[in-house]
């Protein structure tokens, strides 16, 4: 049980699965999706397939992204009480297992994760905003640039606060 929790292919499978339920669900499934998070979590640092930092920097500095993104107007998620909502801060902690995970082969190339952040993490921005769990703002493709540009040079960093050699030189 332990080799498949802990599989590239299970990680992978769960952040899409919470995806899912988070970007669809939102407010209606967050208290089934946030034990569901919280446990998954919670046996992969156990396990020693993840570390705390490794999900508390990334998640920090995608909340940040986000929420200065919100401010500024370029989008807003709905179901926002404060300035981001609640499932989305779970789905950064989802979010966050994948990059010491299932995602970790981008990390050597660093040219990847820039590209990576430009098209795909726009894309992934642009399905929610169809699914109703962003709003973006005018005109919709200058968000959607801004969004790829923000995160071409940010996602590249969610890698590096996210590896081994990151905790050595903070913790040094």
């Amino acid at each position: 049980m332990q080799g498949f929790l802990s599989s590239n292919l299970s990680n992978l499978v769960f952040f899409n699965f919470i995806w899912v339920g988070l970007v669809i669900g939102r407010e209606s499934l967050l208290l089934l999706m946030i034990p569901i998070v919280a446990s998954y979590t919670a046996i992969l640092i156990r396990i020693g397939k993840i570390e705390i930092y490794q999900i508390l920097f990334p998640t920090i500095i995608g909340i940040t992204i986000d929420s200065s993104l919100t401010i500024t107007g370029i989008y807003e998620f709905s179901g926002a009480n404060l300035i981001l909502p609640i499932w989305l801060v779970l789905l950064w902690i989802a979010f966050s297992t994948t990059l010491a995970h299932s995602l970790s082969f981008i990390r050597k190339y660093r040219h990847l994760s820039t590209i990576t952040g430009a098209t795909l993490l726009p894309f992934n921005y642009a399905i929610g905003e169809r699914l109703g769990a962003v709003s973006f703002a005018e005109p919709y493709i200058l968000t959607l640039i801004i969004i790829g540009f923000t995160w071409s040079l940010f996602f590249p960093l969610l890698f590096i606060v996210s590896d081994e050699s990151f905790k050595n030189k903070i913790s040094a």
